[in-house]
């Protein structure tokens, strides 16, 4: 809800498959336009997660304080498994548009991505919350799927992973800001500030499947996918 206008866009879509349901994420470029007054073009990108949304949104600015990421969680699968099918746009960069400043390309090929945080959070007495990385799983897709890819499973990894084979540069700790809701109801970031020791339970679970990668309003329209049966492995 912005100047008065009200906007919903729509990146996520129910699909047949199979008899039943699986669900599209889509990048796409969302634009309205009224009488002069608003003039506004963003990437959206297709994103599903547990947590919560406050609506109504009623600006662009910090989308992140505007998702309460996580949720309450202390077991500690060994990998999530899920059907998908990834189709990637041509573009060699990503595009970037807030809606309020000029359209600008960001080096770097986009990818679609599913990832996975075990977290052990608390709060201190000034309503912060602080996290420690409890386990870790975030799987990138670079190119297309000619089809589907049934029960494809990846490992979830405990502790410091710096040193594991398997450890790439994007599941460092702090990737981006995510917010949650403190003690007192208010949006904060979620400070994670190192890796947890092997044996620690976490308190939390976040999982995100998103059609783009680096931030809000950064991405490749066209960057489709789908997902369906997704399951913790214990």
């Amino acid at each position: 809800k912005v100047a008065g206008v009200v906007k919903t866009n729509t990146s996520v879509f129910p699909e047949r498959r199979d008899g039943g349901w699986c669900a599209r994420l889509e990048t796409r470029m969302e634009s309205v336009k009224v009488f002069g007054l608003v003039d506004i073009e963003v990437v959206a990108a297709g994103s599903v997660f547990l947590g919560t949304v406050y609506e109504p949104i009623k600006g662009t600015k910090n989308p992140q304080a505007m998702l309460n990421s996580g949720v309450a969680f202390t077991k500690k699968p060994k990998a999530l498994r899920f059907d998908y099918k990834v189709k990637l746009s041509p573009e060699k960069n990503r595009i970037r548009s807030t809606g309020f400043s000029r359209k600008s390309t960001v080096a770097g090929q986009d990818s679609i991505a599913a990832i996975l945080f075990l977290q052990k959070r608390w709060e201190d007495k000034d309503g912060n919350i602080y996290a420690k990385r409890v386990g870790t799983m975030v799987q990138r897709y670079t190119e297309s799927s000619n089809s589907w890819v049934n029960d494809a499973t990846y490992p979830i990894l405990y502790g410091d992973i710096t040193k594991h084979p398997e450890y790439k540069p994007y599941m460092r700790i702090q990737v981006e800001e995510r917010y949650a809701l403190n003690s007192q109801g208010k949006s904060v970031p979620i400070q994670e500030v190192g890796w947890a020791a092997e044996g620690e339970l976490p308190t939390h679970l976040v999982l995100q499947f998103t059609s783009s990668h680096g931030g809000a309003y950064i991405g490749s329209p066209g960057n489709t996918m789908w997902i369906d049966n997704v399951k913790l492995i214990y």
